[in-house]
């Protein structure tokens, strides 16, 4: 069989052990496999998702950069990161704005350790200060970044990373886009987004929505699980996806960047 990737990790202070393997859905191996889960009672998640080539990515107009489980770091609101609520929905606190440095939890920093990227469990995208300045003076417009602290019970300090925030939201996806859609829809229609594990997610723009794009964008969905009630200190937010052009993967694989899942979007014309 295939090599696969074991993952241990906490998610939202519980450890989690994940298994990922992946092979092609005509390999006659996936039919064993399952049957073996299956008799053996052990739970899994099948999910569907395209390959694509470097030719394909670098011809996109846009990649949506998928988080790295493995690299998730507990951080946000519920370790003290404040935000505006003044716009967002008062039901699941989708279109929040963050006002503070990004505070994470002092236990994940073995988490970072040999990384120049990372995720909280928000999916915020963190990167090392060399990595940050090399997306500063690349010129890549649409970005700005936050200090990140670590948090510990009775102290926290600011350490060599930061965060990468996107100043630009694009329009509504087409809804033409496939393997998308709101499992808990909020009456804001904004949030509550997730993925299909049977079907790949493939994110579709009409072309009028995408002829003033920058270099990092945010989705205007917000995906994600919701429990906000109208305290931030305990909630737990969606969040948007980040979509970024070709030129800025070229700088996250030349900084040795690995764990990403990278998916271009498609463009509809007309």
């Amino acid at each position: 069989m295939d090599a696969a990737k074991v993952q241990d990790f906490m998610l939202q202070r519980k450890r989690q052990i994940w298994v990922d393997l992946t092979l092609d859905e005509t390999d006659e191996r996936l039919s064993l496999l399952l049957n073996l889960l299956k008799d053996r009672g052990i739970r899994w998640l099948e999910r569907r998702y395209d390959c694509f080539t470097d030719e394909e990515l670098e011809s996109a107009r846009l990649i949506a950069a998928w988080y790295d489980v493995n690299a998730r770091v507990f951080g946000g609101p519920r370790m003290g990161t404040t935000y505006d609520m003044s716009d967002a929905c008062n039901r699941c606190g989708a279109g929040a704005r963050q006002t503070s440095a990004m505070i994470i939890e002092g236990e994940d920093l073995p988490k970072l350790e040999g990384r120049r990227a990372a995720t909280t469990s928000y999916d915020d995208v963190l990167v090392d200060e060399k990595l940050a300045a090399a997306l500063a003076q690349s010129g890549a417009t649409g970005l700005s970044f936050r200090s990140v602290f670590a948090a510990f019970e009775e102290r926290g300090f600011q350490i060599p990373w930061r965060q990468l925030c996107a100043t630009h939201t694009l329009p509504p996806m087409s809804p033409r886009s496939t393997g998308v859609y709101p499992y808990k829809p909020c009456a804001c229609g904004r949030s509550s987004f997730t993925g299909k594990e049977e079907v790949p997610m493939r994110i579709a723009y009409r072309a009028s929505d995408v002829a003033d794009i920058h270099d990092v964008n945010v989705t205007w969905e917000w995906f994600g699980e919701v429990n906000f009630e109208g305290d931030v200190s305990d909630a737990l937010f969606p969040y948007p996806l980040f979509l970024v052009t070709p030129k800025v993967r070229r700088i996250f694989q030349g900084a040795g960047v690995t764990g990403f899942d990278w998916i271009p979007i498609r463009v509809e014309d007309g």
